[in-house]
């Protein structure tokens, strides 16, 4: 199948990208990329402390959620709503730059693998309108799905409003299988589409022709060949459980072993400084030092889990190389294939 001998190929291009001579400074520029582009791993903590009776929380804001009427009223009637309007308003303005930036990065990682030259700066200012245009197409697309999961919430939005004393658990209970169901689907079309998109990249680059058309060209040949492309799909699937789990060890242990030498460098700190220093002040120094620390190991695991992306990259190049042939990638090494 067209989609194992891409597999083989990837490894090649793969390995004359990173290994042909190996150059640091590229592996940093490219793990850049790769963070900025939404390749980078990411990590959250959801903790919950429990109601230990102190009548003290009964004054926070969201201390307690007894139905719809006192969330409203809790809302409303917060003296410090306007900041905290404007700082989530300050949030979401500086997402979205993120999330353009990472448009504008999607252009400027498949140049620099196909020319097997990175050039953060030149790559960046030449796709900066194309970015914007798929940064319009994702917001526009992030808004529709967005408003599915509005519409498939609006019988218990509905029902708060009708009767702000409505119990939420019980509500969320009786319409959480729906809203699953609801979140499922949306996350498989948008996977769907988003394989489209990005597969839609680099014809909108080589082809020069606008993003829709590109990804109009995407959904013809996809009307034409569905099979090969259910093939695609399939095999990115296993190509990224794999992958995933391999370098998911190998991030472990980049992390693991670095840190664990960070903390021994740490306590020795520590102790040496206790010595000398009130325990206050050897915080103030060790907080830093805890910062970069931190930042290398964030650096370190995306460093390592960039070679998988670029493997990927390379794959759904090949892939529609051979999908769609009247798209010509320029690959860097294409005179000497031919």
């Amino acid at each position: 199948m067209v989609c194992s001998r891409c597999s083989r190929r990837s490894s090649q291009k793969n390995e004359k990208c990173l290994l042909e001579p190996f150059d640091l400074k590229k592996w940093l520029k490219l793990a850049i990329i790769v963070a900025l582009a939404g390749g980078g791993g990411s990590s959250g903590y959801n903790g919950s402390t429990p109601n230990t009776g102190n009548s003290d929380l009964s004054d926070l804001p969201f201390s307690y959620i007894p139905d719809g009427n006192g969330f409203v009223d809790q809302i409303t009637s917060m003296p410090d709503l306007p900041l905290i309007l404007a700082i989530v308003g300050s949030i979401g303005l500086f997402v979205l730059i993120l999330w353009y930036i990472s448009s504008v990065m999607d252009f400027v990682f498949v140049e620099s693998i196909t020319k097997n030259d990175v050039r953060f700066w030149e790559y960046s200012k030449k796709y900066m309108r194309m970015g914007l245009n798929l940064f319009i197409i994702r917001f526009v697309l992030a808004i529709g799905f967005f408003a599915i999961f509005i519409m498939a919430a609006l019988p218990m939005i509905i029902q708060i409003i009708n009767d702000p004393s409505t119990s939420f658990l019980p509500m969320l209970i009786a319409g959480g299988m729906s809203l699953v169901a609801v979140i499922l689907i949306i996350s498989i079309f948008s996977a769907i589409i988003y394989s489209f998109i990005y597969l839609c990249i680099p014809i909108a680059m080589y082809d020069k022709i606008g993003i829709i058309e590109a990804l109009e060209k995407v959904v013809a040949t996809f009307r034409q060949d569905w099979k090969q492309m259910i093939g695609y799909w399939f095999g990115r699937f296993i190509l990224w459980t794999g992958g995933g789990v391999v370098f998911g060890i190998i991030i472990l242990f980049l992390i693991l072993i670095p840190g664990l030498f960070f903390l021994f460098i740490d306590a020795i700190i520590y102790f040496a400084l206790s010595w000398i220093i009130q325990q206050s002040i050897i915080w103030l120094i060790l907080a830093p030092i805890a910062i970069i620390e931190i930042a290398l190991l964030i650096l370190f695991s995306i460093m390592a889990i960039m070679p998988l992306h670029v493997f990927m990259k390379y794959h759904m190049l090949l892939f529609l190389e051979k999908w769609r042939p009247d798209t010509t990638i320029p690959f860097f090494d294409l005179a000497d294939e031919s």
